[in-house]
């Protein structure tokens, strides 16, 4: 008797078996890898691969790879004691440090008495010498960029800094505040944003108008010293020079509007801090999108600060924002990004070393 041949509908339900059994099959599959592996990790960590340093690094996403790697920051909680120190307006000063040349060792020259609840901060050596050994071990050290000296305090006030740099006759000193260096993120963001002024304003990069760092001057002052820079960039204090970065970077981006307006506050409001914070808060609105940040917009320093920070520790940019074009500005000097690729492979060795 010959055989009937199987109906379209048979087969499709032969087919759709199979499909789900083996369907069932791959998750059971799945289910019993998982929690064999579960098993074993759960008692052998080291079979989880993590990720690996790489000192050839070049771009972001092995820096990030590298800076998670770098031991985290411990730093004693202020507690109660906080709303006290916030009354310190410029904080408290834990200690001072030089460094020997001859030698190239940190030595403590100044260590003040301070009240009980600081002495932790005051003692804790070993992250006053792990913030200058971020500074020198990531940042080239050439002769105008040479940091010398270190003073280290903590402020808890309303108009704290996290740092600042100070040119001492060509010798340069960092001032940080040990409240903001809770993290390795923060300690390579703050750094960097100072090295960016170091970079931006030693004696190579502004002409010295010898005169006083202040804020209050006047129009007339502004405008007298304003015109001895001819064509060269005024940052409110002093004229860069010709060929400096913040020549071209102030000429091509704090131009017309923006700069007027800016003087306007730089002017008339610094003395009154409550109404500089106002002024300037509606100067950042009306312009964010040609700012990194709030903090960008405080004058064209920080702008080029700000904006070199970005450029070393964050991808190129793909936007076509002023804010982005600030950035890639840095990416038409052939020197700037041999130094990028170097500072993003010294913080890979930082993090190979102290592993």
């Amino acid at each position: 008797m010959q055989a009937t041949p199987p109906t379209s509908t048979q087969s499709f339900w032969k087919v759709f078996a199979a499909l789900g059994l083996l369907i069932i099959l791959c998750c059971l599959g799945i289910v019993c890898y998982s929690a064999g592996l579960f098993f074993v990790v759960d008692r052998d960590i080291s079979l989880i691969s993590t990720p690996t340093l790489n000192l050839a690094c070049t771009d972001t996403t092995c820096l990030n790879v590298c800076i998670r790697q770098l031991p985290e920051f411990e730093i004693a909680p202020l507690g109660n004691n906080r709303a006290e120190l916030a009354k310190r307006v410029g904080g408290i000063e834990l200690a001072r440090y030089k460094l020997n040349e001859e030698t190239d060792q940190l030595t403590n020259v100044v260590r003040p008495t301070v009240v009980e609840y600081l002495e932790p901060y005051q003692a804790d050596t070993n992250l006053h010498y792990r913030i200058w050994d971020y500074y020198t071990k990531i940042f080239p050290n050439v002769p105008e960029l040479h940091l010398s000296y270190m003073t280290v305090y903590v402020d808890a006030s309303e108009s704290n800094h996290a740092a600042r740099i100070g040119d001492l006759g060509g010798q340069w000193r960092l001032y940080v505040n040990l409240l903001a260096f809770v993290s390795p993120e923060a300690t390579l963001e703050i750094l960097t944003h100072e090295y960016g002024h170091m970079l931006t304003l030693n004696r190579t990069q502004l002409q010295n108008t010898k005169n006083e760092y202040r804020w209050d001057r006047k129009q007339e002052e502004f405008d007298k010293m304003q015109a001895i820079c001819g064509s060269r960039f005024f940052t409110g204090h002093d004229c860069t020079t010709e060929k400096s970065y913040l020549n071209a970077f102030g000429n091509r981006f704090w131009t017309s509007e923006v700069y007027n307006d800016w003087v306007k506050i730089f002017l008339e409001t610094d003395h009154d801090a409550e109404a500089y914070n106002t002024e300037q808060d509606k100067f950042y609105a009306k312009y964010s999108n040609q700012f990194i940040r709030t903090y960008a917009a405080a004058s064209p320093r920080e702008d080029i600060a700000e904006s070199w920070t970005r450029f070393v520790l964050s991808p190129k940019p793909i936007g076509t924002s002023i804010a982005d074009q600030k950035i890639l500005f840095f990416y038409e000097y052939p020197e700037l990004v041999q130094m990028r690729t170097n500072i993003i492979r010294n913080i890979c060795q930082l993090a190979v070393d102290q592993k």
